[in-house]
C-alpha cells in the first residue's frame, strides 16, 4: 500500500506567501491544495500553486554547478564551484577592493530571496548591496514615510470607500502589502457587497475596474497630475478634515497655495480623465467616511513616482483616514533580526545622487560599471534575480553584466542573466528547506512556518549553507550568526521572541498586539515633526522640491512614434518566472500588445497577427490581441518574456533609463514612445 503523507507550508511563488497541503506518494509530490487553516488564503490557492509539481520536478532545473567554458557550460562539482568563486573573489578585493563586489537579487517573495548573500557581501566589506526595489515598493515605502513616517494598509473590513490606484488585485492576489487577510481573492467583492464604493484608477479597463462604481482610465505617468487636482477640489470646497489638518499636520497652508493651478481642466488634458470625473472622484473619496486607498507597483516604475505616492499620503491624511478604523492603517508586523549584523562605513554607489534612495540603486550602479565613476565594480553575485530582464533598457544592462570580471548567478533555472555568468549554481526550490514567512495583520503579526517538504532534487543546496561555506573559504565565518538554515531562521526571529522549534510545533503564530487605531494620539506620527508633513523638510534639506510636484513625462515623438507604450505582467506568472511550467504556459503562451481598433485599422492589424513593435531603443516583436480594454494611443505589452526557454522577447528592449526619479532613480518601464506594425 501507498505511504501517503501531507505537509502543511506556504508557498513562495509571490508576495501573497498563501498556505498549502502538499500532499505526498512515496516521498513524492502528488497534490496541492489551499491550506483552510492558513490566515491569508483560507484554502484559497492561485493559479500558480498547482504548478509546484511542476516547478519541483521540472526538467530544465538547475541540478549542478556551471561553469563557463569556451565550447559552453559544463557542469562541475560544488568544491570546484566555491574554490574558483573564493579565489576569483579574493584575488578582486586585494587587487580592486571589496567595494568592486556587488550583490543583487530579485524581488523578495521569500525571506530567504530577500537575505541570500547579503551577510556575506557586508563580510566581504562592500555597501553595494542591490535589488529592483527602485522598480518596486521601495520608491512607495520612501514617500510614505515621508508624508507620515511609515507604510500603510488599507482597513477593507472596516471601509465604505476604496480607491485601487495602480493595482490589480484581482490578478494579483495581493491586495496590501504582506497583509494575512483570508481569503484575498474575496476581499473586494465583500466590501462591495455589503456597501462599500470601489473607485479604480488604472490605464487597462481590468476585471476590476468593471466592477468599480467610478473607474478613471488614466494616461500612464500621469498619476500625480490626478492627486494635485483631487486635492485642489477638496481643499477648494473645504471637504477635508479640518480638525485633524490644524492637530496634527504641518504645511497646509503651502499646500493650498501649491494647487490652486492644479485645475481639474488642467489635469484633464494631461491625464485623459474628464475634469468632471475627477471632481466626482474626490469628492466621493473626501466625503464617504471612511475611505482607504490602496496604492499599487502601477505607479512604481515611473520618474515621478516618489511625489505621485506621497499624493496618495497626503489625500489619506488631508480627509482624516489616516490610522482610523476604514481608513489606512499601520498594521502590526513581527520584528526580524537586521541582517547583515555589520554593515561597511563606505557609503554604497548612487549615495551622493540619490541620498534618500536605502541602498544602492541599480542605475546607479550601471553607470558606475559603464563609466568607471566613482571607481569601477568588477563583481557581482545574482540571487534569485534576472536583471538583465528587469531593468530598463537591455542593451545598456547587457553592455554592463558583459563588462564585469566575474558574474555569479545562483537560481533554480537557467535564466537569460545566467547566460552571461561564469559561474551558475543550482538552488534548492521553496519546499525542499525551512523557512519561514512574516506577515502584518490586524489581529497582530503574524510569522507563519515554511515547512520543508522534500529533500533538495540533484545536487541544489540551500543558500545559507552554500553562503557560510564560500565565507569559511575567504576567511569570513566568524562574522556570521548562523552557519545553517535552521540557524539563520532562529537568529531572524529572536526579536519576535520565537525559534524554528516553537514554529514546528504551531506552524501559524501571531507574534504581537492586534491592530490598535489612532496610535498617533500618543506617540505622534514617525516623521521629524511628529506629524504628517505636507512639506517635507527632508526633501528640502536634500535640494528636493518639499511639496510634491507633476513632472511631464516623455510624451510622443510625432510621426515616428506616435503612439504611448507600458507594460502589464500578466497574473499567471511572477516577474519573469514560471513560463517554462507547462500548466502555466498552456494559460498564455504568448506576449502580447494589446491595443484598441482605432489603432489597429489603420495599421492592418487584426487580433491575433504578429506585430512589429519600435521604439528609440529597439525593437520586438510580438502578438496583437485587439480590444476596447485599452484607450486609444496607447499599447499595452507583456512584461516579463526573454529567457532561453520561452520564446518571447524582453519588453525592457523598447524602454529607456535616460530619465529618472530623482528621489529615488526610478527609470521609466511603464512609459515609453513606439509604433506598430503588422510583422
Amino acid at each position: 500500500m501507498a505511504t501517503e503523507r501531507v505537509v502543511k507550508t506556504v508557498c513562495g511563488f509571490c508576495h501573497t506567501n498563501c498556505g498549502m497541503e502538499i500532499h505526498l506518494k512515496e516521498g513524492i509530490i502528488d497534490k496541492i491544495k489551499g491550506n483552510p487553516e492558513h490566515p491569508v488564503n483560507k484554502g484559497a490557492l492561485c493559479p500558480k500553486g498547482p504548478a509546484i509539481k511542476e516547478l519541483v520536478y521540472s526538467p530544465s532545473r538547475l541540478k549542478y554547478p556551471l561553469r563557463k567554458t569556451p565550447s559552453g557550460f559544463h557542469q562541475i562539482s560544488w568544491d570546484e564551484a566555491l574554490d574558483q568563486i573564493a579565489s576569483k573573489l579574493m584575488e578582486i578585493k586585494n587587487k580592486y577592493g571589496p567595494q568592486t563586489l556587488l550583490r543583487y537579487s530579485g524581488a523578495p517573495v521569500t525571506e530567504e530571496n530577500r537575505d541570500g548573500f547579503v551577510q556575506f557581501l557586508a563580510s566581504y566589506g562592500s555597501p553595494n548591496y542591490m535589488a529592483p526595489g527602485h522598480l518596486c515598493s521601495v520608491p512607495r515605502r520612501l514617500a510614505l514615510e515621508l508624508v507620515y513616517g511609515e507604510r500603510t494598509d488599507p482597513d477593507y473590513e472596516n471601509t465604505n470607500c476604496i480607491l485601487i490606484w495602480g493595482s490589480n488585485p484581482t490578478a494579483s492576489m495581493q491586495v496590501a502589502e504582506r497583509m494575512a487577510y483570508g481569503r484575498f481573492d474575496k476581499v473586494i467583492q465583500e466590501a462591495k457587497r455589503r456597501g462599500a464604493q470601489l473607485i479604480v484608477i488604472d490605464p487597462r479597463c481590468t476585471e476590476l475596474a468593471g466592477m468599480a462604481d467610478e473607474f478613471l482610465q488614466i494616461n500612464p505617468g500621469t498619476d500625480a497630475a490626478l492627486g494635485l487636482a483631487m486635492l485642489n477640489v477638496i481643499i477648494n470646497e473645504g471637504i477635508y478634515d479640518k480638525e485633524f489638518v490644524a492637530k496634527w499636520t504641518i504645511g497646509f497652508e503651502d499646500l493650498a497655495k501649491h494647487v490652486q493651478a492644479a485645475t481639474p481642466e488642467w489635469a484633464e488634458k494631461i491625464t485623459w480623465v474628464p475634469a468632471d470625473k475627477i471632481r466626482k472622484t474626490a469628492r466621493i473619496y473626501a466625503t464617504t467616511k471612511p475611505s482607504s486607498i490602496r496604492e499599487g507597483n502601477g505607479l512604481d516604475q515611473h520618474t515621478n513616482v516618489v511625489d505621485t505616492v506621497r499624493l496618495t499620503g497626503i489625500l489619506t491624511a488631508i480627509t482624516g483616514n489616516l490610522d482610523v478604523p476604514g481608513g489606512n492603517v499601520f498594521l502590526p508586523m513581527p520584528k526580524v533580526a537586521p541582517c547583515p549584523s555589520f554593515r561597511p562605513q563606505e557609503n554604497p554607489l548612487g549615495a551622493d545622487k540619490y541620498p534618500l534612495y536605502p541602498r544602492a540603486p541599480f542605475p546607479a550602479v550601471v553607470d558606475a560599471i559603464l563609466t568607471g565613476e566613482p571607481y569601477q565594480p568588477r563583481a557581482m553575485i545574482v540571487y534569485h534575480g534576472n536583471p538583465l530582464l528587469i531593468n530598463a533598457n537591455e542593451a545598456r544592462i547587457r553592455r554592463a553584466l558583459e563588462k564585469l570580471k566575474f558574474l555569479v548567478v545562483y537560481d533554480i533555472f537557467f535564466s537569460a542573466t545566467a547566460e552571461l555568468a561564469d559561474i551558475v549554481l543550482p538552488d534548492a526550490s521553496d519546499f525542499e528547506r525551512f523557512g519561514y514567512q512574516v506577515y502584518s495583520s490586524a489581529k497582530g503579526g503574524v510569522v507563519a512556518l515554511r515547512q520543508k517538504v522534500i529533500e533538495p532534487v540533484g545536487e541544489s543546496r540551500q543558500v545559507f549553507e552554500v553562503e557560510y561555506e564560500l565565507a569559511q573559504r575567504l576567511g569570513l565565518a566568524q562574522s556570521y550568526p548562523w552557519k545553517t538554515t535552521e540557524e539563520w531562521i532562529d537568529y531572524k526571529l529572536r526579536p519576535s521572541g520565537i525559534s524554528l522549534e516553537d514554529l514546528k510545533r504551531q506552524p501559524v503564530t501571531h507574534v504581537t498586539a492586534p491592530l490598535e487605531y489612532r496610535k498617533y494620539l500618543n506617540n505622534g506620527f514617525g516623521t521629524p515633526s511628529k506629524k504628517v508633513e505636507f512639506f517635507s523638510g527632508r526633501l528640502k534639506d536634500h535640494g528636493y522640491g518639499p511639496l510634491p510636484m507633476y513632472r511631464d513625462p516623455a510624451g510622443g515623438l510625432g510621426d515616428q512614434y506616435p503612439l504611448i507604450g507600458t507594460t502589464r505582467r500578466p497574473g499567471v506568472y511572477v516577474h519573469t518566472r514560471f513560463r517554462n511550467l507547462p500548466m502555466l504556459h498552456k494559460k498564455q503562451p504568448d506576449p502580447m500588445v494589446r491595443l484598441n481598433s482605432q489603432d489597429a485599422q489603420p495599421r492592418g492589424i487584426e487580433d491575433g497577427n504578429w506585430t512589429v513593435v519600435d521604439s528609440p531603443q529597439g525593437r520586438i516583436q510580438v502578438k496583437a490581441k485587439v480590444t476596447p480594454e485599452v484607450q486609444p494611443g496607447l499599447v499595452i505589452i507583456d512584461f516579463g518574456w526573454g529567457n532561453p526557454w520561452d520564446n518571447g522577447p524582453n519588453v525592457n528592449i523598447l524602454t529607456s533609463d535616460d530619465e529618472r526619479d530623482p528621489v529615488c532613480s526610478t527609470t521609466p518601464n511603464r512609459r515609453f514612445v513606439c509604433e506598430l506594425k503588422k510583422a
